[in-house]
């Protein structure tokens, strides 16, 4: 399959264990909420026998606070945060970066914002 849609995979398996839908890249603004959106970007940072990625995860909820928003998050965090998962063809390790709300001029659109370091090893097959 390759590594990048073999950690896209494992990342969107995960996500799903928490609240709401999970979607890549792009989600209909007026799905159900909540939902999560989460892309990965790569990190070129020279010639190193890994990969690492910049997984940005985006949570959204209609709702007058960020009660939902923030749960989900905490839970995201514990799947996320130092964690290793090794899988049959990839070996990612992800590190929590940041987490902040976001403002939206709709107040009772709620948006939070996370990012993990994901160094990824390949297994040679």
């Amino acid at each position: 399959m390759g590594k990048t849609l073999d950690l896209r995979k494992l990342v969107k398996a995960q996500l799903d264990t928490t609240a709401g839908k999970t979607y890549h890249k792009t989600a209909d603004r007026d799905d159900e909420f909540p939902y999560k959106v989460f892309t990965l970007a790569r990190v070129d940072l020279g010639d190193l026998s890994r990969d690492d990625f910049d997984l940005c995860i985006d949570i959204h909820d209609r709702a007058p606070d960020s009660k939902t928003v923030d749960q989900i998050a905490d839970e995201i965090e514990a799947l996320f945060n130092d964690a290793n998962l090794p899988q049959s063809t990839i070996l990612p390790t992800f590190f929590r970066d940041s987490r902040y709300p976001v403002e939206e001029a709709d107040k009772h659109f709620q948006h939070v914002q996370m990012h993990f370091t994901v160094e990824l090893y390949e297994l040679e097959e």
